[in-house]
């Protein structure tokens, strides 16, 4: 699914959550990260836009989507994908501009 988004693109699993808007850093987001040039270390602060793709309730292509950062966490691993307030929302109820 071609996604144009804000800011650089990671992934994140919706079924990674650890706390109210915060996700583990799993390994399709350390390999977009790597793709990119960043650790989690040099990521933390740094503005990204989640992504998982998935399928709406008709089975057509949508993702789920939020911008956030990368946090230190004292949790296993060392990292939290961090939501902003605004949270996950659906591709396909947001306009353009939104992305």
């Amino acid at each position: 699914m071609d996604i144009r988004t804000r800011y650089p693109r990671l992934y994140f699993d919706a079924n990674a959550q650890m706390e109210r808007r915060a996700f583990a850093v799993v390994q399709g987001t350390l390999d977009d990260l790597r793709a990119l040039g960043y650790t989690p270390n040099t990521a933390v602060g740094v503005r990204f836009t989640f992504v998982q793709e998935d399928e709406g309730e008709n089975g057509e292509p949508d993702a789920l989507i939020f911008h956030g950062m990368i946090v230190r966490s004292v949790r296993p691993g060392g990292f939290l994908i961090m939501a902003d307030d605004v949270g996950i929302r659906w591709l396909s109820e947001l306009k353009p501009e939104d992305v």
